[in-house]
């Protein structure tokens, strides 16, 4: 995927009022412990995500689809294949931060087994000022 950094922060611009930077892109994408992944139709990158692991434990950092492929089942298959490796490499708890106010992911990551745990205040920035993060957590044996 290093070689489609590009790719990725395209879609992440396009996708998201607040992308990351290519920096933290790149950082997302390097590294032993850490997972990423794309999804492609047509030759095109239309969504991705970045995410790591420690011992038996992993954390989605970023998953995001392309607006012009969004609500076409990419978002699900991103994150159920994500679940599936991430679990072939031993893990057995996952962790994510997501908006409070992106209520069809909060669906999506419900559907798939996650909970709330937790929320970090003012965590990302939004066009009121900042907005809240919910932690979510899921436990192996959970969802879908």
């Amino acid at each position: 995927m290093p070689a489609h950094l590009a790719d990725v922060v395209r879609v992440e611009r396009e996708a998201q009022t607040y992308p990351w930077s290519e920096t933290m892109l790149a950082d997302g994408i390097a590294g032993t412990h850490h997972i990423a992944v794309g999804a492609w139709y047509g030759g095109e990158l239309v969504g991705f995500y970045l995410a790591d692991r420690v011992i038996d434990e992993s954390t989605l950092h970023n998953i995001c689809v392309d607006p012009h492929y969004q609500r076409l089942g990419y978002g699900a298959l991103l994150l159920n294949d994500y679940l599936q490796r991430s679990a072939a490499l031993g893990c057995q708890t996952w962790w994510l931060e997501v908006r409070n106010s992106n209520v069809g992911a909060i669906a999506l990551y419900q559907r798939y087994g996650y909970h709330q745990v937790g929320c970090r205040k003012g965590y990302y920035r939004s066009d009121d000022g900042v907005e809240d993060a919910l932690v979510l957590s899921r436990l192996q044996g959970s969802g879908e």
